[in-house]
């Protein structure tokens, strides 16, 4: 450095001039003490703890228990119940029997050959898309029906 600028440092330099608290003092920031970042971290947790109370609480007693309407029982169909029904190496005629029962509906247009066929399954669904699910698998044309 040059003679000159050594000279305006040391003209202008005072103590605690470049240290990092005056220079937050400056700009109207304060130090903040622990205390103050405890009770401020307290006060978030504390509004967490009382709006999630509230939330189970107007869930419970506002939204839990709807209007109750009477509203007539319309009876399921058979083509639209959900069952769960499982196969193993089980002939098609086998299947068609364990789905005529469970199911309660009738299976048209089972193939002549179908003691060829053999399936393994597990299915869980309504009868028309158990038959689909078969049709694709063996390329034939089954429908279902009911009783």
């Amino acid at each position: 450095m040059e003679n000159r600028n050594i000279d305006f440092i040391v003209r202008r330099y005072r103590k605690g001039r470049f240290s990092p608290e005056s220079g937050w003092h400056r700009f109207g920031v304060v130090p903040v003490s622990a205390w103050h970042r405890f009770r401020v971290a307290a006060a978030v947790a504390a509004t967490v703890v009382l709006s999630a109370a509230a939330a189970y609480i107007y869930k419970e007693y506002h939204v839990a228990e709807p209007t109750r309407q009477s509203t007539p029982v319309s009876a399921v169909s058979p083509l639209t119940e959900v069952k769960v029904i499982d196969f193993e190496n089980a002939p098609l005629a086998e299947v068609v029997r364990k789905i005529e029962t469970v199911y309660d509906v009738k299976v048209l247009n089972l193939p002549d050959n179908s003691s060829v066929y053999e399936l393994s399954l597990h299915y869980e669904g309504t009868p028309t898309d158990l038959i689909a699910v078969i049709n694709d698998i063996l390329g034939t044309q089954m429908t279902v029906a009911e009783k």
